[in-house]
C-alpha cells in the first residue's frame, strides 16, 4: 500500500450521488493515484448517454472516463414487475429504488470485468447501488470499496429499517415494529433482487448469497458517507466505517445578496432536489407559505424546475443555483427535502431545518434531524399554512438552532478526527489512500 494505486471507479448517473462521490475521486487523483471511472446508468429504464456535465466533471477531476457499454437487451425489457408482500403490493416505506438496480447488475459486472481485463487495477471503488461492479471485483480478486451515500441500507438490529423514516423505538410496540420492518425488508429483497444477483454470481464463479445485503460483506470496506454523530448506530458489519459527508460546493459564480445590509428580516433558504421528484406542487406551497411570513427568502429551483412556472412573492427571489457556502452562514432556517449533502451543509453552519422528504433516503435523514432536535419534519403534501407554521416555529424557538449548532459542531469535529486518523495512518504505513 506504500505505492500509488490504479483505481477503477464505477458510478451511475444519478442526482445527489455525483456531488458526494466526485470529490472523493478528485482527492484520490490529487494524491497521485491513477483513476479511471466507468460512468453509466444504474436505476432508470432509459438508454441516455452520460451527460456532458457529468463527463466534464470527471475530466476536471483528473480521472479518465470509460464509456459504459450497454447490453444488447435492455435490463428492463420483458422484466417481471416488482413483487410485494402480498402480490405486487409494497408498503410505501419499502418502495426502494435499489430493487430496480438489481436489473443492471449483469451489465455493470460485464463492464467492470472488461475494464479489469483491459487494464489491471489495485482497487475498485463503486457506488453501493452497483452490486454487479462489486461482484465483478470479487470474482477478479481485486479489493473493493462500496461508497454508501446515505445511512446504511442493510438491516441492522436496533436501527429502524431503511426507507421508513421511523424514529428509534421507545416502547415494546416500537421494538416489534422494527423487527417486522426488517423482516419485510429482507423478504422483499429476496423476492426481487437476490435471484438475479445470485445468477450473476454463478456466472462469475462465485458462491450464492442469502441476501443481496451480504454482497457488502465481501467488500474490503463499506464507507458510509454520513457522520456517526448524525446516524442511528446499531452493530453494523466489521468492514463498515462512517467517514462523514463531503461538503465541497460545486464551482459557480459568486452570489450577491439583493437585499440591503440594513434588512434585518431572517433569511430563509429553500433548496429542494436537483432531480425531478415531483416537487413542483410542493414548491408552489412553499412560495405561498413564504408570502405570509416576515422573512427574506432565497429559493433555489435547481435544474429540475422551470422558473417560468413559478411566481415569487415580494419577499422572495428565485435562483437556478446558489452555492450553499455563500448563503447558509447567514441563514436563519433551511427548508430542504433532506438530501444528505444539503442538510449536512446546513447543520455545519448551525442552521435549523424544516424537513420535507420526498423519497429515497430522505425520510431517514429527516428522522435523524428530528431525533437530534435540529429541525421539524412535515409531509410533502403539507398545506402552505402548515409549512409557514413550521418555518416560523424553527425561527422563533432557539432550541432548534442550539441543537443544529451542537450537531453541526459534532459533525465537523468528527470529520477532523477522521482526516487526522487518515493522515496518521499514511504517515505510519506510507499508504496514500
Amino acid at each position: 500500500m506504500g505505492r500509488r494505486m490504479r483505481i477503477l471507479g464505477a458510478m451511475f448517473q444519478g442526482g445527489g450521488n455525483i456531488p458526494l462521490l466526485m470529490p472523493i475521486m478528485a482527492r484520490l487523483v490529487e494524491r497521485g493515484h491513477t483513476v479511471r471511472i466507468i460512468a453509466g446508468p444504474g436505476i432508470r429504464r432509459d438508454r441516455l448517454p452520460v451527460s456532458t456535465q457529468f463527463a466534464q466533471r470527471i475530466a476536471e477531476s483528473g480521472a479518465s472516463l470509460i464509456p459504459f457499454h450497454m447490453p444488447d437487451k435492455h435490463p428492463f425489457d420483458d422484466a417481471p414487475p416488482l413483487r410485494g408482500l402480498l402480490g405486487n403490493w409494497v408498503p410505501r416505506p419499502f418502495r426502494r429504488t435499489e430493487r430496480r438496480t438489481a436489473r443492471w447488475s449483469a451489465a455493470w459486472a460485464e463492464n467492470v470485468s472488461a475494464a479489469l481485463r483491459r487494464e489491471a487495477a489495485d482497487l475498485v471503488i463503486a457506488d453501493f447501488l452497483l452490486l454487479g461492479a462489486l461482484a465483478a471485483a470479487e470474482a477478479a480478486r481485486v479489493r473493493s470499496v462500496a461508497l454508501m451515500h446515505c445511512v446504511s441500507v442493510c438491516p441492522i438490529a436496533g436501527v429502524p429499517p431503511w426507507g421508513t423514516g421511523w424514529l428509534p423505538y421507545r416502547t415494546p410496540i416500537g421494538f416489534v415494529r422494527d423487527v417486522l420492518g426488517r423482516a419485510a425488508l429482507t423478504y422483499l429483497d429476496r423476492r426481487n433482487a437476490l435471484k438475479s444477483l445470485n445468477s450473476l454470481r454463478s456466472s462469475l464463479g462465485l458462491q450464492p448469497l442469502t441476501s443481496t445485503f451480504e454482497q457488502y460483506d465481501h467488500a474490503s470496506r463499506v464507507l458510509i458517507l454520513v457522520s456517526r454523530s448524525f446516524d442511528f448506530l446499531g452493530k453494523p458489519s466489521a468492514n463498515v466505517l462512517h467517514v462523514g459527508t463531503p461538503v465541497e460546493d460545486t464551482k459557480a459564480p459568486a452570489w450577491s445578496s439583493p437585499w440591503p445590509a440594513s434588512d434585518q428580516r431572517p433569511l430563509v433558504v429553500v433548496s429542494l432536489s436537483t432531480l425531478n421528484q415531483g416537487q413542483a406542487p410542493l414548491m408552489r406551497h412553499i412560495l405561498r407559505a413564504l408570502a405570509a411570513l416576515d422573512v427574506r427568502a432565497l429559493v433555489t429551483l435547481g435544474p429540475a424546475l422551470d422558473p417560468a412556472e413559478f411566481t415569487a412573492p415580494p419577499n422572495a427571489i428565485l435562483e437556478p443555483f446558489v452555492p450553499h457556502s455563500a448563503v447558509l452562514p447567514q441563514a436563519a432556517a433551511l427548508v430542504t427535502q433532506c438530501g444528505i449533502g444539503t442538510l449536512t451543509k446546513g447543520l455545519v453552519c448551525g442552521v435549523p431545518l424544516v424537513c420535507i422528504p420526498l423519497g429515497g433516503d430522505q425520510p431517514d435523514n429527516a428522522a435523524r434531524v428530528v431525533a437530534r432536535g435540529a429541525g421539524i419534519r412535515i409531509g410533502k403534501e403539507a398545506s402552505p399554512e402548515r409549512i409557514a407554521a413550521a418555518i416560523e416555529r424553527v425561527l422563533t424557538n432557539p432550541q432548534y438552532r442550539t441543537a443544529a449548532r451542537r450537531l453541526g459542531s459534532s459533525i465537523l469535529n468528527e470529520g477532523d478526527a477522521v482526516a487526522e486518523r487518515g493522515r496518521g495512518n499514511r504517515a505510519a504505513t506510507g499508504d496514500h489512500f
